[in-house]
């Protein structure tokens, strides 16, 4: 009768590692597939951007063309405006031509009238100059020298440097008291305008002081009504 041993099972390792199959792996493909492989990701990819690319292209295009039809719809909607404009024009014909003669006329009269000079202006002077002496001003009379060559003299005067002298006034007007005209005297000479006041006469009538004054109107009030606003000088 035989008779069979059990060996004795090892302590240290477990059933758990003496059934196990041990898991082995290897890269089996070759060089060429791998390859190739890689080869076409990178192909997919390239595509990819260009599909992308061609995708934006056309996009732009598409915008681009757009635009361009509406600023060529733009044009044309102009155009035809300014063809209305252009027929429109040719009914108003006559008021075109007014325009451009009383621009004609302006420029004229500028040159004409460029050292002409305003007598309200002045007037308007004499009268304020007159209220803030309390001097009440009736009467004005003279007028401009006459000059040769268009040029008046120049004169040198007692109160003044050389100044122009283009014509003369003759001031008649009240006052109540002599103090009065010679306040209303020393502020013409002070009007640069004017030059050389002097009272020629003086005469109590009803209680009130008649006189008479002459001053002599220099080249500064020549202002150019029509080229510049001539400005009061005188004032309250």
């Amino acid at each position: 009768m035989a008779t069979t041993a059990l060996m004795p099972l090892d302590p240290a390792v477990s059933p758990d590692r003496v059934n196990r199959i041990p898991t082995i792996s290897a890269n089996l493909l070759p060089d060429e597939v791998v390859a190739a492989r890689r080869g076409r990701s990178a192909r997919r990819a390239v595509l990819g951007v260009v599909i992308l690319v061609v995708a934006l292209i056309a996009t732009w295009y598409v915008y681009a063309a757009r635009q361009v039809q509406v600023a060529t719809n733009d044009l044309d909607s102009v155009t035809n405006q300014a063809a209305d404009l252009q027929r429109s024009q040719v009914r108003y014909a006559g008021v075109v031509s007014v325009e451009s003669q009383t621009r004609t006329i302006s420029k004229q009269l500028n040159t004409l009238l460029g050292n002409d000079m305003s007598w309200a202006t002045l007037l308007n002077t004499l009268r304020d100059t007159g209220e803030a002496a309390s001097v009440t001003v009736t009467g004005i009379n003279g007028g401009l020298t006459r000059t040769v060559s268009g040029t008046p003299d120049t004169v040198t005067l007692p109160t003044a440097k050389k100044v122009t002298v283009i014509g003369s006034l003759i001031v008649t007007g009240s006052a109540p008291d002599k103090p009065s005209i010679a306040k209303y005297v020393d502020a013409l000479g002070k009007i640069g305008t004017l030059s050389s006041p002097y009272l020629t006469n003086a005469s109590e009538n009803n209680g009130l002081l008649s006189f008479s004054i002459t001053v002599d109107v220099t080249a500064q009030s020549r202002c150019g009504r029509f080229t510049k606003a001539c400005a009061n000088s005188g004032g309250k």
